[in-house]
């Protein structure tokens, strides 16, 4: 991390003279003592790459999604005569971990047409703006990428 930190800091600065090399220096490592320190970073290395390109595959279809899910909410706000149908759906999409349940809240929410009302405990609800857009979010392509990712069932 203290080398992620330092290059970050020469990045950022702009520029490769003694001066900024030496702060950021420093400020790597007091950033890296902090975060062992206060955070509890155990400084473990990098994910492995297959993970790394399931993120990234994973990144890919909630950018599909989003797109998708805000031309689906276009039509429901053009359409004559059509009254939304507005609901809440509870689910437990059997996260192993809070982080995976906190990015599956936030997916959901960055998609058009859905909120997430609550997640904790490993449950769910989401408020959908249509019965449509609540279609399979139960066990959503997100849920079951983040699923393979963290490595459960």
């Amino acid at each position: 991390m203290i080398v992620l930190l330092f290059l970050l800091w020469v990045l950022l600065s702009g520029r490769a003279d003694p001066e900024v090399l030496l702060t950021g220096a420093a400020a790597a490592a007091l950033g890296e003592f902090l975060a062992r320190r206060t955070l509890g970073f155990s400084g473990r290395p990098l994910p492995p790459l297959r993970r790394t390109g399931g993120s990234a595959v994973y990144l890919a279809r909630l950018l599909w999604e989003m797109l998708a899910a805000g031309f689906a909410v276009m039509r429901l706000i053009y359409a004559r005569g059509r009254e939304p149908e507005p609901l809440l759906v509870r689910f437990r999409p059997g996260m192993g971990s809070a982080g995976s349940l906190a990015a599956l809240a936030d997916s959901i929410t960055l998609t058009a047409g859905t909120i997430t009302v609550e997640a904790e405990n490993g449950r769910m609800c989401v408020h959908a703006l249509d019965r449509p857009l609540a279609a399979g979010i139960e066990d959503s392509s997100f849920a079951r990428q983040l699923r393979k990712l963290e490595g459960t069932k």
